[in-house]
């Protein structure tokens, strides 16, 4: 009785062995076994199932945390739509670090600036910790967050 279950397991074995070893080279440079087919192309980035808005823009690190498209739904912290003119921390039911939320007044270009070069020197306490030591970069950080408006 048991005999009669080996022959197709041991059938289902070598044809999986075979099929999974076809997807397998030997690679005639480095001598390691390599994949024929690759599941993912080395310039691909994985961290999302796809690119955010703005990727690829001056503010792509800031995308990490943020969204960049007007309604849509925050990531870790508020959607940067709008944020330059905005009042400080104006995204209801977002809670901001009591520095910021205690700050008052709206972004400016200038105040932008200052936040990114250093974002605990302008607001201490702020939950910030991100900075943009770069001046240029900064510059067109905050020039295309100027640009996020209807």
């Amino acid at each position: 009785m048991q005999t009669q279950w080996v022959r197709p397991i041991a059938t289902i074995a070598i044809a999986l062995f075979v099929v999974g070893g076809l997807l397998w080279v030997i690679d005639p440079v480095s001598g390691l076994f390599v994949r024929l087919v690759s599941p993912v192309s080395a310039q691909e980035d994985l961290r999302y199932a796809a690119k955010p808005a703005g990727w690829d823009g001056p503010a792509g690190s800031c995308v990490v945390c943020h969204n960049l498209e007007e309604g849509a739904p925050w990531r870790v912290a508020p959607s940067l739509w709008g944020v330059v003119g905005a009042p400080k921390a104006s995204a209801k039911g977002y809670g901001y670090s009591f520095a910021l939320a205690q700050a008052g007044g709206t972004w400016t270009a200038k105040e932008l600036d200052a936040y990114l070069t250093n974002p605990s020197k302008l607001l201490p306490g702020t939950s910030k910790t991100i900075s943009v030591t770069d001046p240029e970069e900064r510059a067109r950080i905050v020039k295309f967050l100027g640009t996020l408006k209807d």
